[in-house]
């Protein structure tokens, strides 16, 4: 489903994009989709010309759970120092899986409490799926805004929407990412809910896809 929009970046930024059908829990928990990320990144820039790829310019990034692995992505790739990435976009993640989801509150002033409960249920399905050991929520790995240091790190584009109860989390990694020294962007979208850059208001999609394409396209030429 997320063909059309890799389609719009390749042709917006003038760039290849790689999409990744990345291992899922509970059949493959944490860590494996970040492993896999990380080999592919890897296996990229030692092997793009293979593709016709530019191997030493590499960007990673994500919705959602996907920003999670895009971000524990740019963090393994510093740790390991290697490939050098380009870039980071992470839109809307989870980056503290530490945290009860009962404890991040919901910013949306019209959020039905209901709605908010089963929101909350299901984020704890969620972790409990993705999260064989419990203890690992305090990875880095796992909570990229757990880190203990994040000096190093690639060029980011953070992206966040005002009525998503991740907002919090998306704002403080933006801060900490600004404080450790990293060329950071950071933009909230305002009267949007999580997932808003596939569902609408349209708008602010068309937008949020638009500042992506030109963020690669800047740390990428």
């Amino acid at each position: 489903v997320d063909d059309p929009y890799c389609r719009l970046l390749a042709d917006t930024a003038g760039c290849a994009v790689v999409n990744l059908d990345y291992a899922l829990a509970p059949e493959q928990p944490f860590p494996a989709a970040i492993e896999q990320t990380y080999a592919l990144v890897a296996w990229l820039h030692e092997h793009g010309n293979e593709l016709g790829l530019d191997g030493a310019r590499i960007a990673v990034g994500g919705h959602s759970a996907g920003g999670n692995i895009a971000a524990a992505v740019s963090l393994l790739a510093a740790d390991q120092g290697r490939p050098l990435l380009r870039g980071q976009i992470i839109d809307y993640a989870p980056l503290d899986l530490a945290t009860d989801p009962a404890a991040k509150s919901n910013p949306d002033p019209a959020a039905d409490p209901a709605m908010t409960m089963f929101a909350v249920r299901l984020a704890r399905q969620y972790n409990a799926w993705y999260l064989a050991d419990p203890a690992e929520a305090r990875s880095p790995l796992a909570s990229p805004l757990l880190a203990p240091s994040l000096v190093g790190l690639p060029p980011a584009l953070v992206i966040t929407a005002e009525y998503d109860t991740l907002r919090a989390e998306g704002d403080a990694y933006a801060r900490r990412l600004s404080d450790a020294g990293v060329l950071t962007e950071h933009v909230t979208y305002p009267d949007c809910q999580h997932g808003f850059t596939h569902v609408g208001p349209a708008g602010a999609a068309l937008d949020a896809w638009n500042r992506m394409a030109r963020f690669l396209e800047r740390v990428l030429t």
